[in-house]
């Protein structure tokens, strides 16, 4: 059976800029109706990348292919991709409607044909009977949804999001992200968005790529990068988390650095590897006595209020210190600074990963 060939496929992308490598061999496929989300710090290479797929950079090495086809000499508007903005990027001197129709014009599409389309997409990102405004008369949340009916109305092959909430206030950003994924999947669309919020891409995403220093360090799940991350960086791009730098003992154990020897998570490696622990702050509970593998007591030294959650330091007194997250509690329940606990874990909560 003839494996399908991918919505996209980027391979062996370079892109140098003087002495500076933003991407470094690139190899990435996105699948048909998948959202694919480019996740990195500033200066991972994240925008290079996305701007290589739109056309608008050429790379020094490597290829780009839209449902197997070369584009990778394309310009921008021979390679049917939809794209929206973080400053929205639209014409202030054209209605709504003329604004969506925009690319359509430039494909000869009819009049009639233009402006069923045009209704169409209206409809579809909540704005029907908007058309005869300009943008100047509409809120940050309407102008990105105009934007988004624009890059959608001439039914894209490709559609590419480059940090497209980063205006919007928090609440709105939130609402816009669950509209964006059910719009993707309602009509099928292949996707890449691009951002630097974790958050936004565990969300969103059926796939996350994380980025860092022009490189792929993990491709995988929202799930799995969470849960699993590959390397120390996404451990701490992902999420907080406490990682603790540890050696594998002959006996089987983790040492810790200040001697502590904990219970290994299954398929760690050999006697004498120097790993790194991973443990998100949900997973520790208050124990008595050995009612978990590992365990640490101490001080709450700090306490942050979080909504729905409250976030805990607890030192020991070597100054051995982890992070917990627990659901916001009754009265009865509350904790204060300076209470002394235990909290334990189960080695199946941990996640180890190469500490170099």
């Amino acid at each position: 059976m003839t494996a399908a060939i991918p919505a996209l496929r980027v391979a062996g992308v370079t892109r140098r800029f003087g002495e500076t490598t933003a991407l470094a061999g690139i190899d990435l496929d996105v699948r048909k109706g998948e959202m694919l989300t480019l996740l990195g710090p500033s200066g991972s290479g994240k925008t290079t990348l996305l701007k290589v797929i739109a056309g608008f950079e050429v790379p020094d090495d490597g290829e780009v292919f839209l449902a197997g086809r070369n584009v990778t000499l394309a310009p921008p508007a021979r390679r049917d991709i939809g794209m929206v903005f973080q400053n929205y990027a639209l014409f202030p001197h054209l209605t709504v409607a003329q604004n969506i129709a925009f690319p359509l014009e430039m494909r000869k599409v009819a009049r009639a044909e233009r402006d069923r389309r045009v209704q169409e997409a209206l409809a579809l990102v909540d704005l029907p009977g908007l058309g005869a405004r300009l943008p100047r008369q509409l809120s940050g949340g309407q102008q990105q949804r105009v934007a988004l009916a624009r890059a959608i109305v001439f039914g894209p092959s490709l559609l590419l999001l480059d940090e497209p909430f980063g205006a919007l206030d928090r609440k709105l950003r939130e609402q816009m992200q669950l509209e964006v994924r059910r719009l993707q999947r309602r009509l099928d669309l292949t996707a890449v968005f691009v951002t630097h919020d974790q958050e936004e891409a565990l969300i969103l995403s059926d796939r996350i790529a994380v980025m860092e220093g022009g490189r792929l360090s993990q491709l995988g799940s929202p799930q799995e990068i969470h849960r699993r991350p590959a390397n120390r960086f996404v451990a701490d791009f992902i999420g907080e988390s406490n990682l603790f730098r540890a050696r594998v003992t002959a006996d089987g154990r983790a040492e810790l650095e200040r001697g502590q020897r904990i219970a290994l998570p299954a398929g760690a490696p050999g006697a004498g590897t120097e790993i790194g622990l991973l443990l998100r702050p949900e997973r520790p509970r208050r124990v008595q006595g050995d009612d978990a593998d590992a365990t640490l007591s101490g001080r709450i030294v700090e306490i942050v209020y979080l909504g729905e959650t409250v976030k805990y330091r607890i030192e020991d007194e070597h100054g051995a210190q982890i992070i917990v997250r627990w659901p916001y509690p009754t009265r009865e329940g509350a904790l204060a600074l300076g209470d002394v606990l235990t909290v334990g874990w189960d080695r199946d909560d941990l996640h180890w990963l190469p500490w170099s």
